[in-house]
């Protein structure tokens, strides 16, 4: 009896035959939502130390001020740069959604040409965004120097934006390194409409950076 293409077990099932169908893309659920917590955990903690900042504090017995206001909301600029990313990044998330349809529909060379479109892409976005993020940065630390004689910087949010680009960069590596995996296996002819799990786990993972960049972005964008 033939089994439908959905139904067959991947390649994580076949390597650990004794587990149910389906145990990797729950897998995968689970590690997209585990980082999705670290992100907006990382996300409302810079919220509120950017808006915390907003307000000077006063001593209330001298009357001395404690530590200066931060910069206003939205006297930060975004870099020009950030919104070709984004557009970027979103063309990304099609191009991917693109080929998993493909190869589940057995059009195997628009599978890898999109693939490698994805890949191209995601290239582009790094070398966009190093370069903007680390002018958003840059600003931040602009208006720490203008209030160098501050004794208390701890809530200006210099810190907390160094951070999410950290985690930013981490999650975007690792979504690069699994998608050239993939991307290598497709020309090799690795993948049919019966063997593509490995895809979809990347594609999985890939519209999961999309939605946490247009989070930070957008946050960001509203607040400076």
């Amino acid at each position: 009896m033939n089994v439908p293409a959905s139904d067959k077990p991947g390649f994580f099932e076949k390597k650990h035959t004794h587990l149910p169908r389906g145990t990797g893309t729950l897998g995968m659920w689970l590690f997209i939502v585990t980082l999705g917590i670290l992100f907006a955990a990382s996300l409302f903690a810079y919220l509120f130390i950017r808006l915390q900042s907003l307000s000077e504090v006063v001593d209330p017995v001298s009357g001395a001020v404690v530590r200066q206001a931060g910069p206003a909301l939205g006297s930060i600029a975004i870099p020009s740069g950030l919104w070709v990313s984004t557009t970027v990044m979103l063309l990304s998330s099609l191009t991917i959604h693109l080929a998993l349809r493909a190869v589940r529909q057995e059009r195997l060379l628009v599978f890898r040409r999109c693939l490698l479109a994805t890949l191209a892409l995601a290239a582009l976005f790094l070398v966009i965004q190093t370069p903007s993020l680390m002018s958003l940065l840059s600003e931040h630390l602009a208006h720490q120097e203008l209030r160098r004689d501050d004794l208390n910087l701890g809530a200006v949010p210099q810190g907390m934006i160094f951070f999410l680009i950290v985690v930013h960069a981490l999650h975007l590596v690792g979504g690069l390194i699994p998608l050239g995996i993939v991307t290598h296996h497709a020309w090799r002819g690795r993948y049919d409409h019966e063997s593509c799990n490995p895809v979809k786990y990347v594609a999985m993972y890939w519209h999961f950076l999309d939605i946490v960049w247009l989070c930070l972005f957008f946050g960001l964008l509203l607040i400076g």
